[in-house]
């Protein structure tokens, strides 16, 4: 991948920028120069905010990057072009954002949004526009993400010097996310909970098989051997003594069961016998009973005959019911009729009589006719004047708006004018303020120059802050490794003294030996003498020379480890003195731009900044207030001229609003002058014609109401006597009607009468009377009749049934069948109690043994998990007995060598051959949390050091080296495509001048070759040694420019 350019618009300290990557095709080097603060870093943000929505260092959102200049009208955009496999690619991104709105007044939140466009020469294969689509397209293109990204382009300011120096685990943390080996750590604690799991799992097995021993039951014999085999958890010994139980208790519950159906054969039997005898018995009561009944029944006879005979004449009396309700019927309907004829009679008369009065009266009326049609003819000539009011109203109305308009012109004019008046006062005002323009705007340059100087003097006390601390901790560290190295000196000097006595020891017992075993004749080995009249006799200890070699081996051991001490203690008392000059020479600068005197402390320089930025802030908030008001006072200015111009037109309009208000105004009045004089003299308004005109209307109802209600009364008269005269026909017919119903009911009676009765007199017709009344009992006794004949029907069979039921069978004895009954129901009771509890303990024993069996089953396959997941998880995470390291620990491991492996061919051409990276093979390193530290082998010392003991510039080209070959293996690993690009941020400040010289020429041949290189620093040394550059100018307002410098021009 191929960047071409990058634009950026209102994005960090740019307004509209754009930086051309071409310009430096032709170049392997080139530098980004610039002050601190500048925004040369932003330049690498622009590209991974376009690429990945994020900036480099992932500390700042893409919100955050907006430019503090821009104002709601200016919107913040990043493009970046590249090539890629003949390939070009245009990728726009701009962020969340408060815009103003495109209509109309306000603002609006703009959402983010993101536009990838694919071309193919110079025709577009493709765009996307979804923020997901554009994620993916991307990844799969580049196959890495944005911190991939930043750690294959860009090399930020220390991080790698941190990650040289830093422990295993902060260098597992920066690789875990590089290589993504999170996955690893995934599987070691899935395994460990997997573990857990199990092992919990066989505690709770366990504990079951336990409990599930435990509530087995047993017989009294077997009761105490089990108890001893569960307390010695011998479970295989429990279940055989179980199954012995089994088959006995199988035995004694089939004796049982056998013992059990004889006895309910027997209980059987005796029941039966039971309820026969208790069914005779039952018998027996009820046949007294039911004789008893029947005697009472026939008692009852005579009575029952009289009711018979009373009921039959009552059925007679039902029938003649409707025969007598007939005529008393009839006879009360001849009145009824003969009352209503009279009456009918009465009504013709009157109403003949109202007819003839309404006839009269309307006879007299009759002049009453010709006054209404006078009315109606005096209202038709009035509704012709009727128009003329209406007109006249008309014109009032029209009059009275005109009136008012006019007088609106007249209030519209006098307001215009006051405007006018307060335009012209508030433009002088503002005139006032915009005056001032010139003043604040020079404060505005000078707060700028100091907030220059602001951050600068902010970056050297944070540079000093930390060469402070930097001088502490070597202080430090110095204090500790003299001490260190004293101790190791002391060490070795006693080591040394120990070798030496010891080897002395050694040669004594070696002479002791040899003269204890002198010959005369032989020389001495010593002083050559062939005699030996008196050997030398020495009481030493025997000292062996695999002893002498060892001790002389530990001195030497130690005096080495001394010599390294004291080597590593002048190298750090070297650092030490550079690290306090480094301070001394910041210190100084500080104060000269701060005009302190020579005495002030870190802390002093902290506090005079800390007032310097209370004054800044003090005053540019001032100084923007001022601004904002010249400002609004520039628009308002432009506002109130527009506004007058409009004003005034406003005042000529309305004034000739005003004088055609008023001319219409009199027409109006002219109109209607010229109408009031057709009007009536009597009705001069239009309220007074209608009072008139409703008078006579009135009076004309009025007399038509009259004359209608005669005309309608006669008519009303006359109906009432037509209607009279029917109902007096209709109701002498009923009557003839009725004394003919009435006719045929009397006859009716009387022959029934005549039939039933031999002599019928009045006493008769009480008697059936008063049989009438009796009526309502008849059902009653009917009932009464038919429950007494059926009871002695049903007594009477009873008696014969239980007759033939009994026979001759005498009263049994009840009490010894019971007792046999009961005693073998309690035997069968106690037979099947002995057959369920031997049930019960076989199914509830066979029960658990079954579960027993199945735990013992899982149990062994979830040990035999167990001990393998142990076994496993102890490799995995690197604590079982016979590992060093984890998993994931080791794969890092793996990647760290194939980093050094490409390292170390960059560090040795950087350091002309002198170092090469090693893993600190030291027993330390193979423990679970370490393994990663890194150790560098100096050629010149011919051995391994610390990379805690190099120098600021050795620490800067090694981490330099190891940074070149992270981004390389991370390509290599991850497959995502070559980036012909690298940014080096800052570093080169550390280097003197041959190192600074041998780094940019390694950088020159070994990378640029492959890719295009850019150094962001502000070393004023390498704007000398590197001709091309993108230097990054700062306006003084936070307002940064880009200028491009070749050796070309």
């Amino acid at each position: 991948m191929s960047p071409v350019t990058l634009h950026m618009e209102y994005f960090g300290p740019y307004r509209d920028e754009t930086v051309d990557f071409n310009r430096f095709s032709a170049t392997p080097l080139f530098l980004i120069s610039g002050k601190t603060g500048s925004g040369k870093t932003t330049i690498f943000d622009g590209m991974c905010y376009a690429l990945f929505d994020q900036t480099s260092g992932g500390d700042r959102t893409a919100q955050a990057m907006r430019s503090d200049f821009a104002t709601s009208a200016d919107q913040t955009r990043v493009s970046f072009t590249f090539t890629h496999r003949n390939r070009h690619y245009e990728i726009i991104r701009e962020p969340e954002q408060l815009l103003d709105k495109k209509r109309g007044t306000g603002q609006r939140n703009v959402p983010a949004s993101v536009t990838l466009t694919v071309f193919e020469g110079d025709q577009e294969i493709t765009q996307l526009t979804k923020v997901k689509q554009v994620k993916d397209y991307l990844q799969d293109l580049l196959q890495m993400d944005g911190r991939q990204f930043a750690q294959i382009v860009l090399l930020p300011q220390g991080q790698f010097r941190r990650f040289l120096v830093a422990p295993s685990e902060d260098k597992a943390v920066v690789l875990e996310q590089l290589f993504n080996t999170e996955v690893f750590a995934r599987w070691a604690t899935r395994l460990k909970s997997k573990l857990r799991e199990n092992e919990n799992a066989n505690r709770e097995t366990a504990a079951t098989l336990d409990r599930l021993q435990s509530e087995l039951r047993w017989t009294e014999d077997n009761a105490d051997q089990a108890k001893v085999l569960l307390a010695n958890r011998q479970t295989t010994e429990l279940l055989a003594l179980m199954a012995e139980q089994q088959t006995t208790t199988q035995a004694a519950s089939a004796q049982v069961k056998a013992q059990l159906v004889t006895a309910k054969t027997k209980a059987a039997q005796l029941i039966r016998q039971d309820a026969s005898e208790e069914q005779l018995v039952h018998d027996q009561q009820q046949l007294g009973q039911q004789q008893a009944q029947h005697a009472q029944l026939a008692k009852q006879q005579a009575d029952m005959t009289q009711l018979e005979q009373t009921i039959s004449e009552l059925e007679w009396v039902q029938e003649l019911q409707p025969k007598w309700q007939e005529r008393q019927t009839a006879t009360a309907a001849v009145g009824q009729r003969q009352q209503e004829q009279q009456q009918a009679t009465s009504a013709v008369e009157q109403a003949n009589q109202a007819y003839q009065a309404a006839v009269d009266q309307q006879k007299q009326l009759v002049p009453i006719q010709k006054k209404i049609d006078q009315e109606k003819d005096q209202l038709a000539q009035q509704a012709a004047v009727r128009p003329v009011y209406e007109k006249m109203s008309e014109l009032n109305q029209r009059l009275t708006q005109a009136k008012q308009t006019s007088q609106q012109c007249t209030t519209t004019l006098n307001q215009t004018k006051r405007a006018v008046d307060a335009n012209q006062a508030d433009q002088a005002d503002q005139q006032k303020i915009l005056a001032t323009q010139a003043t604040v705007y020079a404060e505005q340059q000078k707060l700028t120059q100091l907030a220059g100087d602001l951050r600068e003097w902010r970056h050297q006390l944070a540079e000093l802050k930390t060469t402070d601390q930097q001088v502490t901790k070597l202080t430090r560290q110095v204090t500790t490794q003299a001490d260190q190295t004293q101790t190791a000196q002391t060490t070795a000097q006693e080591k040394r003294a120990v070798a030496e006595e010891t080897n002395q020891q050694f040669l004594r017992s070696q002479i002791a030996r040899l003269s204890s075993q002198l010959k005369d004749g032989t020389p001495c080995p010593v002083c050559g003498a062939t005699t030996h009249p008196q050997p030398a006799v020495t009481a030493v200890a025997e000292v062996a020379e695999e002893t002498v070699k060892q001790v002389q081996a530990t001195a030497n051991a130690a005096e080495k480890k001394a010599s390294e001490f004291a080597a590593t203690l002048a190298q750090w008392r070297k650092a030490l003195v550079e690290k306090q000059d480094e301070l001394a020479e910041k210190r100084a600068t500080l104060r000269k731009g701060l005009n302190q005197p020579a005495t002030a402390t870190l802390q002093d320089l902290n506090q005079q900044v800390a007032n310097l930025v209370t004054i800044y802030d003090s005053d540019e908030a001032a100084n923007q207030q001022k601004v904002a008001a010249i400002k609004a006072a520039q628009q308002r200015v432009e506002q109130l001229t527009t506004t007058a111009t409009t004003l005034v037109a406003a005042q000529s309009k309305a004034d000739e609003a005003k004088q055609a208000a008023q001319r219409n105004v009199d027409r109006l009045i002219t109109q209607l002058t010229t109408e009031r004089q057709r009007l009536p003299e009597k009705a001069a308004t239009l309220a007074e014609f209608n009072e008139q005109e409703q008078a006579l209307r009135d009076q004309l109802n009025a007399d038509q109401k009259q004359w209608q209600n005669v005309v309608d009364y006669v008519q009303q008269t006359q109906e009432r006597a037509a209607v009279a005269k029917t109902k007096l026909q209709t109701a002498v017919g009923e009557y003839q009607q009725s004394q003919e119903r009435l006719k045929v009911a009397r006859t009716a009676v009387t022959s029934a009468l005549a039939a039933h009765f031999d002599d019928v007199t009045a006493a008769t017709e009480t008697m059936i009377g008063e049989q009438l009344v009796e009526l309502s009992s008849l059902s009653v006794k009917r009932r009464q009749l038919q429950d007494y004949r059926a009871q002695v029907a049903q007594v009477t069979t009873t008696i014969d049934d239980l007759k033939k039921r009994i026979g001759n069978r005498p009263t049994p004895d009840r009490d010894a069948t019971k007792a046999a009954v009961t005693a073998t129901n309690q035997q069968v009771e106690d037979f099947q109690a002995r057959q369920h509890e031997y049930q019960d303990l076989w199914q509830q024993n066979d029960e658990h043994v079954h579960q027993i069996t199945k735990q013992i089953d899982q149990q062994a396959v979830a040990l035999k998990m167990t001990e393998e997941l142990t076994e496993l998880s102890g490799i995995v995470n690197g604590d079982g007995p016979n590992s060093k390291v984890g998993l994931e620990r080791y794969v890092l491991q793996t990647y760290l060598r194939q980093i050094l492996k490409v390292g170390n061919s960059r560090l040795q051409q950087l350091t002309n051959g002198r170092y090469q990276f090693v893993i600190d093979e030291s027993s330390a390193s193979y423990k679970k949390n370490s393994g990663l530290e890194i150790n560098v082998y100096d050629d010149h010392v011919g051995g391994q050091r610390s990379v805690h003991t190099l120098s600021g510039g050795e620490s800067f080209i090694a981490s330099l080296a190891l940074a070149l070959a992270l981004g390389e293996v991370i390509q290599q690993t991850t497959g995502s495509v070559d980036v012909d690009a690298l940014f080096i941020d800052e570093g080169f400040g550390s280097l003197d001048e041959d190192a600074l010289g041998t780094a940019l020429e390694s950088l020159e041949t070994i990378e640029g070759k492959h890719r295009m290189i850019g150094i962001i620093s502000h070393v004023s040394e390498l704007r000398d040694q590197v001709t091309n550059q993108l230097q990054v100018v700062a306006g003084g307002n936070g307002e940064s420019t880009i200028k491009y410098v070749s050796d070309n021009e």
